[in-house]
């Protein structure tokens, strides 16, 4: 299978690919996007408009959450100081298994009360007229609901999460400036698609439902005719950072395209996977942001 790369000008920053599907029209779409001179592809600072919100989030919470954790004599959650240090996955990992850990966590309120830092005691204090006597120790979240910091706190979680997904989905599309220039697809009837995860892969725009996605939306007898199952192409194309999977149609899918005698089409193209995500899934994240915060052009280029 054929190996690329994804260059971006300016920066010198590149991404490794190989192909692992659909071959011939990987090929093709090359071919197309140099003989038209098509083969510069922004990201028009999706990307990293995104990033920057939800870095600026999970840094907002932690940091809100630090001030009131020492005062309950709670380990704070760990921060960053730089912002593309949030994109280690690593240090994700860290603070969702600390996040999660720490709703085990329970504090004595009379030991706040008698603290020897005036701002504990103040919160012990607040916390004992709250209780009932015989209540005096109580876990972390709830004591957090009670100070009425238990969304800020809960937030650390979404963020996270919102941070991981932003390299998943819908932020790493790739377009030249003739993107809507759409072009017949020589392999429509020869395409491979299916539910799995691939890094790099074709998931138009294009007006219309795929197969799969009338499946799921209960067009059971096909009556609407909108179609689309990437007849055309576009001068685009996606990136995905999640860890590759394949992952088959569900039979009830295949029974249905069965009976409706039509071939299964899912919602994207695969193409390829990059080489070696497992090892450098922090610098390719950090790649892509910065190259959409410059708004570098990206090209394939084969090996």
């Amino acid at each position: 299978m054929t190996k690329f790369q994804l260059v971006f000008a300016s920066s010198g920053d590149s991404i490794p690919f190989e192909v692992t599907a659909n071959q011939n029209l990987f090929d093709y779409f090359v071919t197309k996007i140099n003989t038209d001179n098509e083969n510069q592809f922004l990201n028009n600072h999706k990307l990293s408009s995104v990033v920057e919100q939800r870095v600026g989030a999970l840094h907002t919470n932690i940091s809100k959450v630090n001030e009131l954790l020492p005062l309950l004599n709670v380990t704070p959650v760990e921060i960053n100081l730089v912002p593309a240090a949030y994109l280690d996955q690593d240090y994700l990992n860290r603070v969702h298994a600390d996040w999660v850990i720490s709703q085990n966590i329970e504090l004595d309120i009379d030991k706040l009360r008698f603290s020897d830092n005036i701002e504990t005691a103040k919160i012990g204090n607040r916390l004992h007229h709250m209780y009932p006597d015989e209540i005096r120790i109580v876990k972390i979240a709830e004591v957090l609901t009670k100070l009425d910091f238990i969304e800020t706190y809960e937030a650390i979680n979404l963020a996270v999460h919102s941070l991981e997904n932003t390299f998943n989905y819908d932020y790493l599309s790739f377009d030249s400036p003739a993107k809507w220039a759409i072009f017949d697809n020589p392999f429509k009837d020869s395409i491979i698609t299916n539910n799995g995860v691939t890094n790099f892969n074709f998931g138009y725009t294009y007006l219309g439902r795929k197969y799969y996605d009338k499946f799921v939306n209960f067009d059971n007898e096909l009556i609407y005719t909108d179609h689309y199952n990437f007849e055309k192409l576009e001068f685009s194309f996606n990136i995905n950072l999640a860890k590759p999977q394949t992952i088959p149609f569900s039979n009830e899918f295949l029974e249905w395209c069965k009976k409706h005698n039509i071939p299964p089409i899912g919602n994207e193209i695969p193409i390829g996977n990059i080489l070696d995500l497992n090892k450098n899934l922090s610098l390719y994240r950090e790649i892509l942001y910065r190259n959409s915060k410059e708004n570098n052009k990206a090209s394939i280029v084969l090996q």
